[in-house]
Parts: structure tokens; sequence; C-alpha cells
């Protein structure tokens, strides 16, 4: 019996429901620098994990959101003049860990509190559209910075919109009662791609792209002439239009609430030593 009640209390399986904002870091952030984040959007996650000891837990976890990011809202009169905008949902799936503080912080045990560490793998997809004639237009298969024809410099391949990141990031959470549990977390993504935003390289030439690529994705790359009220604005192919160099980033931040499933009850822990105790 005491075997089998060990095991029982060693399981603390946890189902959560997330909700918080995302926000995205890269070229049409306000300002041109690391952790300067656009507008938050909300997103809602959901996750599975298991506590296999006070020192750590894995989760899988599932999050929804969405992205953008604008040229108007930009804090320089150059970036304001390139006139690019995005928005994207965001599809993200992955295996999460958690470590906790509370073997190094003893004090938390005392208030029901667990402070940790969170980082792990995640798979995510997007698909980065712009606003166009009053309808929201999918900007990948354009091959706005010439991806897709051979013959512009560079050959470059379009990009997928299906790519990995890694988060990390720090987290807290509450015991409400013997099975609630509350929590927040901050935790940024490091991505391996440049554009979530559809912008990091170089202009190709508008006539150019207008050749090879379509007048809409001449028409949505270099969109200076709408900001000026003018005519498209011609410039050479290799002219800069983002930063290849800093990949882009986001940001989630929310709460949740979640449920210990498999963790005995106060009842329960009672009712078992009271049967495990020796007959005086």
């Amino acid at each position: 019996m005491l075997l089998c009640f060990g095991w029982l209390k060693a399981q603390k399986y946890e189902v959560r429901s997330s909700v918080g904002v995302t926000y995205y870091q890269g070229d049409l952030s306000p300002l041109p620098v690391r952790f300067s984040f656009s507008k938050g959007h909300p997103a809602i996650g959901m996750s599975f994990g298991i506590e296999t000891n006070k020192f750590f837990s894995i989760h899988t976890k599932f999050l929804k959101g969405t992205l953008s990011g604008t040229d108007s809202e930009a804090s320089g009169q150059g970036r304001r003049r390139r006139n690019l905008h995005f928005e994207t949902y965001l599809y993200e799936v992955g295996i999460i860990s958690e470590f906790y503080f509370n073997a190094f912080i003893k004090p938390l045990d005392k208030y029901g509190i667990q402070l940790y560490y969170t980082t792990g793998i995640n798979v995510f997809h997007f698909n980065p559209k712009a606003r166009y004639n009053g309808e929201w237009v999918a900007l990948q298969p354009l091959g706005t910075e010439g991806q897709g024809d051979n013959s512009l410099p560079g050959n470059k391949q379009k990009y997928s919109l299906t790519q990995v990141n890694l988060p990390f990031g720090l987290g807290v959470k509450f015991n409400l009662s013997n099975s609630l549990i509350m929590g927040f977390e901050v935790v940024p993504r490091m991505t391996f791609t440049d554009y979530l935003d559809d912008v990091s390289g170089e202009y190709v030439n508008y006539e150019q792209l207008k050749s090879s690529n379509g007048a809409l994705s001449a028409a949505l790359a270099n969109r200076t002439g709408e900001y000026l009220e003018s005519e498209p604005i011609q410039v050479a192919t290799g002219t800069q239009r983002g930063d290849p160099n800093d990949n882009d980033w986001y940001l989630y931040t929310g709460m949740y609430f979640g449920y210990k499933v498999g963790v005995p009850s106060p009842a329960v822990i009672q009712k078992a030593a009271l049967k495990d105790k020796p007959d005086l």
C-alpha cells in the first residue's frame, strides 16, 4: 500500500489553459534595436505536462496568436518613408521544460510558489500579409525581394512558412488549492528566419521585379511611392531594404490556469496514513 501510495503521489500531471499577448520584433519594429517590440495581439494556448520531481517538469504546448509590424510607427523618417507593413497569424507547437528554483530559494515552498526557468523547442507556422487596395495579400508567394527568379542577383529561394524557434524565459506559478494552479510567463522566442515580416535583404529594381515576379510583387516590394503620393519610386537592385544579419524574434507573455491530475487530495493522504498505521 505504501509503495502504491508513493507512486501515486509522485505522478503530477498538469493540464493548462492560457491567455496572453504576442509581440513581434524585427525590421518593422518601432526602433531599429533589439527588443523593440511592435504592438501586441491576443493569444491563446493549451498544454499538458508532467512534473517528474520538484526540480523539473516537461510539457507539450500549443499556442495561437498574431504578429504585426508597420513602418508608420517607426521612430525615424527614413523607415516611415519605406512604408512597409505586415500581419500574420501564428500557430506554434512544441516541447517545453521548466526548471524550478525552489531548491535554492526554500521560502517559496512555504507560500505555495514555484519560480522557474523555461526553455525548449517549437515548430511554428506563419504567413505574412499586407493590405493593398482594401484586401490582405499573402506576400511570400510574390517573392518581393526577387525570391523564385533564378535570373535575379542572389538566386534566392522562397522562404519556408514553417520554421523552428527556441523559447527561453521565466515564469511563476501559485497553488490555488491542492489541484488548481495559476501562473504567469514571459518567454521570448528566438527564430531562425528573417522573414516573419517578409523583409530581410535588398530591393530589386521596380521594372525588373515587375517583369520577373509580376506587377503585384513590384507594388508591394517598394511602397515609398504611396507614402509620397507619387509614381512608384525606382531604386537600383541591391539597395538595402532590411537587415539580413538580424533574424526576427517574437515574445509571448501571459497567464494560465491549470489543473493537477493524479495528485492525491488531503483526505486521501490522511486516509492512507491511517490505514497504514500499525496496530498498537
